[in-house]
C-alpha cells in the first residue's frame, strides 16, 4: 500500500483541484495525475469526477473518504510512535545490578536519564554474580552492571576500577599499619561473601598459601560490615560500599592493592533497542565523571 496515494487523494478532494494538491504536496501535475490513476486501478473503480472547474469525489469516493482519513490518521500516529522509539522516549529497560551499583550509582544515572526521557520505564533487579549471569543468559535483563562479564557470552564494556579494601574491627592490631598485607589474612577469622554472590574476594584469597578460617558467610554486604564491626572477624569489601556506608569498622588498602572492574553488559550491541543504547550512554558518562579509586580504566 502506497500511503502517499491516499494522502494525495484526500488533499485533491479537499482542495477541489489536482494542480493545487500537487503544489502543496510537492508533486508535478503529471505526477499526481498518475498517482490518482494508479489509486483507482488499485481499488478497481473510479473515485473522482473530473469537471472543468476541478474534481469532486463520486459516490464511491465519498464512501471511502472517511475510511481513508482514518487510515491517514492511524499512519501518522504510527510514524509518531516510531519516531519516539527511535528517540528512546518510550519503552522499558530491565537492569540487573550488584546492590552496591544499584544503591550508589543508579539513582544519579536514572535521574539524569529521566530528565531527558521521562516516559521510559526502568526496572532494577538486584542480585549476585550467579543470578545476573543467569538473567543475561535467559534474556531476562536488557543490561547488567557488575563484575566478571568479560568471561561471559554477552557483549561487555569495562567502566572503571573499584578498589577492594580490608575491613577490620575497631582496635584490631592490623589497623596500626598503613596497609594490610594480603598474607595477613592467613591467620585471621574471616567473614566471607557467600559463594555465587561476589567472586572477587574468593579470587584474592585463592592466591594465599594458606586459606583463612571462614567463620561466617553472608550474601549481604551490610551484614558483613556489622559482623566485622562486632569483632567477629575480618573481611574484604569494595571501596564503593565502604566509602558511602557509615560504620565503626576500619577500611584499609591492601598490599599489593586489589581492584575489581565494574562494567556493563548487554546481550548484543548490534541488536540493542534505541532506549537501551541511550541509557548505556548515560552510564558511560557517569562512570567517566568518577574520580579516585573507581576512576576510569
Amino acid at each position: 500500500m502506497n500511503i502517499k496515494k491516499y494522502e494525495a487523494f484526500v488533499r485533491a478532494v479537499e482542495l477541489g483541484s489536482l494542480s493545487k494538491a500537487s503544489e502543496e504536496l510537492g508533486y508535478t501535475q503529471s505526477g499526481i495525475s498518475h498517482m490518482m490513476q494508479s489509486l483507482e486501478d488499485e481499488v478497481g473503480f473510479p473515485l473522482m469526477i473530473r469537471t472543468s472547474s476541478g474534481i469532486l469525489p463520486n459516490s464511491e469516493g465519498e464512501m471511502l473518504l472517511p475510511i481513508i482519513r482514518q487510515l491517514l490518521s492511524t499512519n501518522e500516529n504510527l510514524e509518531q510512535n516510531i519516531a519516539k522509539i527511535k528517540g528512546a522516549d518510550t519503552g522499558h529497560i530491565r537492569i540487573a545490578s550488584f546492590s552496591s551499583v544499584a544503591i550508589y550509582w543508579l539513582p544519579n544515572i536514572i535521574s539524569a536519564f529521566q530528565n531527558d526521557y521521562p516516559n521510559v520505564e526502568i526496572q532494577i533487579i538486584e542480585g549476585g554474580a550467579d543470578r545476573i549471569d543467569a538473567m543475561m543468559d535467559n534474556h531476562e535483563a536488557d543490561l547488567c552492571l557488575y563484575t566478571g562479564g568479560e568471561k561471559r557470552s554477552f557483549d561487555w564494556l569495562p567502566l572503571c576500577r573499584d578498589e577492594m579494601l580490608a575491613l577490620l574491627p575497631p582496635g584490631h592490631p592490623l589497623t596500626e599499619g598503613v596497609s594490610v598485607p594480603i598474607e595477613a589474612f592467613e591467620n585471621e577469622q574471616f567473614i566471607m561473601p557467600l559463594a555465587g554472590y561476589d567472586y572477587e574476594v574468593h579470587h584474592i584469597l585463592d592466591r594465599l598459601k594458606q586459606y583463612p578460617h571462614i567463620r561466617f558467610s553472608a550474601c549481604n554486604d551490610y551484614a558483613i560490615i556489622s559482623l566485622v564491626t562486632a569483632g567477629l572477624g575480618v573481611s574484604i569489601l569494595p571501596e564503593l560500599i565502604l566509602r558511602n556506608y557509615q560504620n565503626d569498622a576500619v577500611a584499609m588498602p591492601m598490599d599489593p592493592p586489589q581492584y575489581r572492574v565494574l562494567g556493563m553488559g548487554v546481550p548484543q550491541l548490534k541488536a540493542l533497542s534505541p532506549v537501551t543504547r541511550n541509557f548505556m550512554r548515560y552510564v558511560q558518562e557517569y562512570a567517566k565523571k568518577r574520580r579516585g579509586p573507581d576512576a576510569m580504566l
